[in-house]
């Protein structure tokens, strides 16, 4: 199993897995959730809050750190711990890339990562139809 590591803006990666639990109708185990907020502090503060998230999945062998936007303070300070086959990053979280790596979370990490990413992009889409009398869109 795949350690994970939310790291996100405010309460986003906490809403994100209460949601996916509730999706899977189970309580999901390993993951880590880190808020950054506006304390001045945080670029000071998150290696250390990133390390130990780390270092508490470590008994898991990999982990895989999700971030909400790439090219922020979080994701770039994420990045000095990357660790090929240990630890990946992977930003655009979103509940679609959560769910699918949730449901292969015994893949290594390598392909876990691309699952998270075509998980993440799959779940986007634009919907401009206008739904038939039966409920279906043409």
């Amino acid at each position: 199993m795949t350690g994970i590591i939310l790291l996100t803006y405010g309460r986003i990666g906490y809403e994100l897995l209460e949601a996916a639990g509730h999706i899977m109708n189970q309580s999901v185990g390993q993951i880590k959730v880190i808020s950054v907020n506006d304390d001045p502090d945080t670029a000071d503060k998150l290696p250390g809050q990133i390390e130990e998230a780390i270092r508490q999945l470590k008994s898991v062998g990999q982990c895989l750190i999700l971030t909400d936007l790439r090219g922020c303070t979080h994701f770039n300070i994420a990045r000095q711990f990357v660790e090929p086959s240990r630890v990946s990053l992977v930003s655009g979280l979103n509940l679609p890339m959560l769910l699918r790596l949730l449901y292969h979370r015994d893949e290594n990490l390598v392909t876990l990562s691309h699952f998270a990413e075509e998980g993440g992009v799959m779940g986007i889409s634009t919907t401009s139809d206008t739904p038939t009398t039966e409920g279906r869109f043409l």
